[in-house]
């Protein structure tokens, strides 16, 4: 888990089940409601998950649009959690990002000018 002023980042393990879900969605949590202005859930190192991964992902997406914060998810291109996010209809509800540089510029403050 790592926490800057502006954007939280929680990196999920190789397999996300029962056993650390809640976890993982404490983190999340944790970070939201310390104040971030922006989360990253960065998937991209996970080859396995079950609904435990879905349910980390929904309701902190659930959490930050409480608190007005932007996510973003980090899936893997291809495998076993690219295919159950999509089955599940995960990018129809949540921001999805290829790698966690490209969430992290998509969240960048717009200069004023």
């Amino acid at each position: 888990m790592e926490s800057t002023e502006t954007c939280g980042t929680v990196t999920f393990p190789a397999e996300v089940d029962l056993s650390n879900g809640e976890e993982i969605l404490a983190q999340s949590l944790g970070l939201l409601d310390s104040g971030v202005r922006a989360l990253i859930l960065d998937l991209s190192g996970c080859t396995f998950c079950d609904s435990n991964a879905l349910n980390v992902i929904l309701r902190s997406q659930m959490r930050a649009t409480e608190l007005g914060v932007p996510m973003w998810v980090v899936l893997p291109q291809r495998g076993i959690v690219r295919r159950v996010a999509e089955v599940a209809g995960l990018p129809r509800r949540v921001a999805i990002a290829p790698d966690v540089a490209t969430a992290r510029e998509a969240l960048a403050p717009v200069p004023q000018g």
